[in-house]
């Protein structure tokens, strides 16, 4: 655009394309010219005013436009949020619903076991389905859910409790012995169910539970035996205890009772083996403690007299043992080794054998006098009051005495050597038969202890060793005599060399009483007679005057000596009919040498006076003798 006041010449084109030269111009077209000019710059101002106007105007009717627009996005946004927000409190709704029908069922308690499961799945699913959800309201309604289902457990829980203290019933009777631990297959069923919905919802109280009241239940009724089995008095039989008669026995039944009948409920009621094992660890960890507490109890108890009461603790540990064997049975993994409980009273009982033999030494060395009357001693009674009771115990001793070693181990380790018998063992017996050979050596040794020491004791008395024999012999004849009235100790001496040692101590002490007479019987022994060629080929026998002498002097002492031997034999005031009549047997054996002697010098070889010399005949020295007994 041209400024104003500039004219320019119009240019005229022509068909041909080209440009035709100005139009001559004249003072009134020139005039009308510059009044069109005029007017067109006029319009272009207006035209750029309206147009300046028009950019003023748009700018505003913008402005005025933009939060119109803002407003009606965020309108639209919104009702979106709105519509998200109700569709939201819908679902919210419907399981608020959920909540308030399950709560009163729940709250009441009494629903069955799959009754709360289902409601706690309805739950349980209803929580997931708000997981995310923006509403505040709906951590409410699950923290509310969450609630719930804790309640729903803990009622279970609760049941769980009482159904275990019902069927596990704490008696406070003194005197409550009858231990029935086992609870009826019903109660275990629906413990089963209720240990099943805890291992789905919170199993963290089902083994503690169980465990504590199961546990207390078992420790109170064991307290109550425990107590009987230590307080109660031994029952004796001439001093000793007599085998069964303890409560023990009470006592061991009901902990072997306990032990199998809680494992197999145990694994009844629970699945895992990591639950299984812990609920009877929990369960009865406090009975083996009480167990090795009772047998300590009862230990101290037998240690105050080992020697009457060291039967008690072989019955405690047959016992044990015998429980132990069926435990091991009965079980699949037992809670705890019996046997290893009792190893205090098991050292007590091992040591009861060195006691026994020390006890006999100690008893015979401290007598005032032996009995004039040869009368058996109380210790000797004593003793056989012991092996009576042994043989009671034959298989429990033998496995006690074998881990001690080698015969030769324990019997030389005593304050004595045998001087009756070398049939002591100085090795291991035959394995095949040990617990028989072991079991006669024991005995045997106990015998040899008892009458060593009255052989000993018996010196420091008489000056003879007839009276020292016969001392020793008045208790062994009591001792064979209880050995013959028992087939089983006796079938226990045969079985080792418990038979050929008591022989060798008869024949020792036989030899010391008979040493007199076998003086008086050496007098019968014949002399050598030195005959002439004539007797010799059927003379007449001729004796010398120095044998005839002999002869004479051999009647002569014969007589006197016998005649003092039957004079102190009737002096002997023997207690026992049996001992009298059993050495009036031995002192016989000089009958058949004097019938010899006799018979050989009656004729009057010797003297022609025979009856200065021969003072008994055959009947007549047998009658003597008979009449010792």
């Amino acid at each position: 655009m041209s400024r104003p006041g500039l004219i320019r010449s119009p240019t005229y084109s022509l068909s041909n394309g080209g440009v035709s030269s100005p139009l001559p111009r004249t003072p009134a077209s020139a005039a009308a010219l510059e009044q069109a000019l005029q007017k067109a710059d006029n319009l272009a101002h207006e035209i750029a005013g309206s147009l300046a106007r028009l950019g003023a105007a748009s700018t505003t009717i913008e402005s005025a436009i933009k939060p119109i627009s803002g407003s009606t996005q965020t309108y639209t946004n919104i009702g979106k949020n709105v519509d998200t927000t109700v569709s939201e409190l819908e679902v919210l709704r419907s399981y608020q619903a959920v909540f308030e029908e399950e709560e009163p069922r729940i709250r009441r308690g009494n629903l069955e076991i799959v009754e709360y499961s289902q409601s706690i799945d309805r739950l349980k699913s209803a929580i997931k389905s708000l997981e995310g959800s923006p509403l505040k309201s709906s951590q409410q309604v699950t923290t509310r859910m969450n609630q719930l289902i804790t309640t729903a457990v803990s009622n279970v829980r609760e049941r769980y409790r009482k159904m275990l203290i019902s069927a596990s019933p704490i008696s406070e009777a003194e005197n409550n012995v009858e231990f029935e631990p086992e609870i009826p297959d019903a109660t275990i069923k629906d413990l089963s169910i209720m240990v099943d919905f805890f291992m789905v919802t919170d199993m963290s109280a089902a083994v503690p539970l169980y465990a504590d009241i199961r546990g207390k239940y078992i420790m109170h009724n064991l307290s109550v035996l425990s107590d009987m089995a230590v307080k109660t008095e031994i029952k004796r039989v001439y001093g000793f205890y007599r085998k069964g008669t303890s409560c023990f026995k009470q006592y061991m039944d009901a902990v072997l009772r306990a032990m199998v009948t809680e494992e197999k409920m145990i694994r009844k009621v629970f699945k895992a083996k990591s639950d299984i094992q812990n609920a009877l660890s929990s369960t009865l960890k406090d009975v083996e403690k009480s167990f090795e507490t009772t047998l300590q109890a009862i230990n101290n108890v037998i240690r105050k007299n080992v020697i009457t009461n060291c039967f008690y603790a072989y019955d405690v540990i047959e016992q044990i043992h015998a429980a132990s064997g069926e435990l091991l049975l009965a079980t699949e993994n037992p809670v705890f080794n019996l046997e290893s409980c009792g190893k205090e009273l098991r050292k007590t009982a091992q040591d009861s054998f060195h006691d026994m033999l020390r006890h006999i030494e100690l008893v015979v060395s401290g007598l005032a006098g032996l009995p004039v009357d040869f009368a058996v001693l109380d210790i000797t009674k004593q003793v056989m009051g012991w092996v009576a009771r042994l043989e009671d115990y034959d298989t429990t001793l033998a496995s006690l005495l074998i881990p001690l070693g080698a015969p030769s181990t324990w019997s030389l380790s005593l304050s004595y050597q045998s001087t009756f018998s070398t049939a002591t063992g100085s090795g291991t017996p035959d394995s095949a038969n040990m617990g028989a050979e072991i079991l006669s050596l024991f005995i045997s040794e106990i015998f040899d202890d008892l009458l060593v020491n009255i052989e000993a004791k018996a010196r420091t008395q008489y000056k003879k060793v007839t009276r020292v024999g016969l001392q020793v012999i008045a208790n062994l004849i009591y001792v064979e005599r209880g050995v013959r009235a028992s087939p089983q100790i006796s079938a226990v001496l045969t079985s080792g060399t418990g038979i050929e040692r008591l022989d060798k101590v008869r024949k020792r002490a036989l030899n010391m009483f008979l040493d007199g007479w076998k003086v008086c019987a050496s007098y019968l022994m014949d002399v050598t007679v030195v005959r002439s060629a004539s007797t010799a080929s059927g003379g007449k026998a001729a004796m010398s005057s120095k044998d005839r002498e002999v002869i004479k002097e051999k009647f002569r002492n014969f007589n006197t000596s016998f005649d003092e031997l039957v004079a102190k034999f009737r002096e002997y005031n023997f207690g026992d009919a049996d001992l009298r009549a059993y050495l009036a047997k031995e002192v016989a054996f000089v009958s058949p040498l004097y019938q010899r002697f006799y018979e050989k010098h009656k004729a009057g070889e010797f003297s022609k006076h025979t009856e200065k010399y021969i003072k008994y005949n055959k009947s007549q020295l047998d009658q003597i003798l008979a009449g010792l007994t």
